[in-house]
């Protein structure tokens, strides 16, 4: 398990909110009854260890376990997209009683550094909610996917968002950043965003939480 000190910072703040109450919280709901979107939402990007395939991060990761750290390794490059060894990157926005909202709010998913953006799927499948997936910077490896809600789909996983993100042979650092994109041009509207990392290499024995 490796939980960063950003990590504890998150999980500090939840904490006390769990505190203060139980609303919905424990139970991982989606909730839009009594959000007004005045509230100061909290945004936390996790990665998601898929039912323990990947080995690095801690199988309970989540909402209100953030594992923001993984050494991963390349996915080899015939496994295509998502890719073998491919990382799934999972955020939600909470509301002041530790509800995950986010229905109709716009949302994207930034990367930078190795890799690339390799599955931004659908909120809803063949409902109204939209995804986008971009290489803002022509380099000609999608960087950015804008998704226009949280998952709805009656499957796990519902009320956050998701996306998955490979790296073929690129050794280094890759950092995905996650916040409110309300005018949908794929980039991070303001300040209030959250991000893991993710250091690639050969092995997946490669890079060091103490630097993030």
């Amino acid at each position: 398990m490796r939980v960063t000190s950003r990590s504890l910072v998150v999980l500090a703040i939840t904490g006390g909110a769990l505190a203060a109450t139980s609303t919905g919280a424990f139970a991982g709901h989606g909730s839009d009854s009594g959000y007004d979107r005045g509230d100061d939402l909290r945004v936390v990007s996790y990665i998601n260890g898929d039912g323990g395939k990947n080995a690095d991060v801690d199988p309970n990761s989540s909402c209100f376990n953030p594992d923001q750290y993984d050494m991963q390794k390349f996915s080899s490059p015939a496994s295509g997209n998502p890719g073998d060894n491919n990382v799934h990157n999972d955020a939600c926005f909470l509301d002041n009683d530790g509800n995950k909202v986010g229905k109709n709010i716009g949302a994207s998913f930034v990367a930078s550094g190795t890799g690339y953006i390799s599955a931004c799927p659908d909120p809803d499948g063949a409902g109204p909610a939209v995804a986008r997936l971009r290489d803002l910077n022509g380099d000609g490896r999608n960087d950015s996917c804008f998704q226009s809600s949280y998952q709805e789909k009656g499957v796990a996983g519902d009320f956050e968002y998701h996306v998955r993100v490979n790296n073929t042979g690129m050794e280094g650092e890759q950092q995905v950043k996650w916040g409110r994109d309300d005018d949908a041009d794929g980039r991070i509207d303001d300040r209030n965003d959250d991000d893991v990392k993710v250091d690639w290499s050969a092995t997946g024995l490669t890079g060091s939480s103490y630097s993030w």
